[in-house]
């Protein structure tokens, strides 16, 4: 009993200074608070947050002006890392295990994926970056692709951050729809694209494991 009452006091404790730290971040000026941003989307920290954050703070046409340069800051820093450290010691740890990780050996098959990927609905952004940096894709394809798509839901998110904060349902309303719209539209393309780059993978001793994950 007396652990488990630390152990809540803990969580208290904690949920309190995350409050604290994102009251502090809300009234932060916007490069700390989009450079937050890049930061935290390394890590499992959902990107709506921010996005409704950021329109409701500073409105809808400043938060999209800072919100591409943020997501192509977070992605160069994913992709420097996975190929300067991350996929090599991943790599490593899997040949332990008797399997390797899928190589995508066109240009045509990078796109596809990246595509596919970005557009699967209900998988976590960072998640995402995981995948896509194991992958091995090219930097350009993966910063213009990732920061397109990803801007879709953005834009839904920040227009409903903005919509709250000033209390306007139509606009609200015209949020809910543009992010149902991209959701939708992210299945259809997932459902199109799907088998596609499927066929094209190609691995050194072993095989892909399938989408069912």
């Amino acid at each position: 009993m007396a652990f488990l009452i630390l152990q809540l006091g803990g969580v208290d404790m904690l949920t309190d200074r995350f409050l604290e730290g994102w009251g502090w971040l809300e009234q932060a000026p916007p490069v700390v608070f989009f450079a937050t941003m890049a930061i935290a989307l390394l890590f499992p920290t959902p990107a709506s947050v921010f996005y409704v954050t950021a329109g409701s703070l500073y409105g809808i046409v400043p938060a999209l002006l800072w919100i591409p340069p943020t997501l192509l800051l977070n992605n160069l820093i994913v992709h420097w890392a996975s190929t300067s450290f991350l996929r090599p010691t991943v790599e490593r740890l899997v040949e332990r295990r008797g399997r390797a990780l899928p190589s995508l050996e066109t240009k045509a098959d990078q796109r596809l994926f990246i595509t596919l990927i970005r557009m699967t609905p209900g998988v976590p952004y960072f998640l995402q970056n995981l995948v896509l940096a194991l992958a091995g894709v090219d930097r350009l394809p993966f910063l213009l692709i990732s920061v397109s798509v990803q801007m879709i839901y953005a834009t839904g998110f920040v227009v409903l951050g903005r919509s709250a904060f000033e209390g306007e349902l139509g606009l609200a309303v015209f949020a809910l729809a543009l992010i149902a719209a991209a959701a939708v539209g992210a299945r259809l393309v997932h459902k199109r694209l799907q088998p596609a780059p499927a066929a094209s993978f190609e691995t050194s001793g072993a095989n892909v494991p399938g989408d069912g994950d």
